[in-house]
């Protein structure tokens, strides 16, 4: 997948459960989880992978925008 396709797809996935995640909790990014936010904005992570951080980054407001400030730039 590239870079583009991995954005669309967890914008699209995030955008059906937008409703959701302002009720989940603020959790802390650890180090573990920021590695694979990199490693997802850089295009590095299986489906499995994606999957597995979508959940995360729908109960993990910081988590989300750690992936967003990354992907700006």
């Amino acid at each position: 997948m590239t870079m583009d396709t991995n954005y669309q797809t967890i914008h699209s996935f995030l955008q059906a459960f937008a409703p959701e995640i302002g009720g989940r909790s603020s959790d802390v990014v650890t180090p573990e989880l920021e590695r694979t936010i990199q490693s997802f904005a850089a295009g590095e992570l299986s489906e499995d992978q994606v999957n597995e951080l979508s959940r995360e980054l729908l109960s993990n407001e910081n988590a989300l925008e750690k992936l967003a400030s990354l992907l700006k730039g």
